[in-house]
């Protein structure tokens, strides 16, 4: 099989393998940084507050590398 015969919603394995890839990071980029604000409440005894800051962080690295994947396939221009 030629590789210019794909269909058009056909996607590569390399493709395939970075959005597999980024499905399975998400989690950790956002829970290390919010355990890592959770950390930080219990050492200085500010309540919620790192905890909040920092999953705010991952969310939003989260979303940009989502927002990168997408625009390097072409779903934004």
């Amino acid at each position: 099989m030629d590789p210019n015969d794909r269909k058009s919603g056909d996607i590569s394995w390399r493709q395939g393998l970075a959005t597999a890839g980024l499905a399975l990071s998400i989690p950790f980029m956002i829970a290390v940084p919010a355990l890592f604000g959770w950390w930080l409440d219990k050492k200085f005894g500010t309540g919620y507050l790192w905890s909040i800051v920092w999953l705010l962080v991952g969310l939003l690295s989260a979303g940009l590398d989502v927002y990168k994947l997408l625009r390097r396939f072409g779903q934004f221009k």
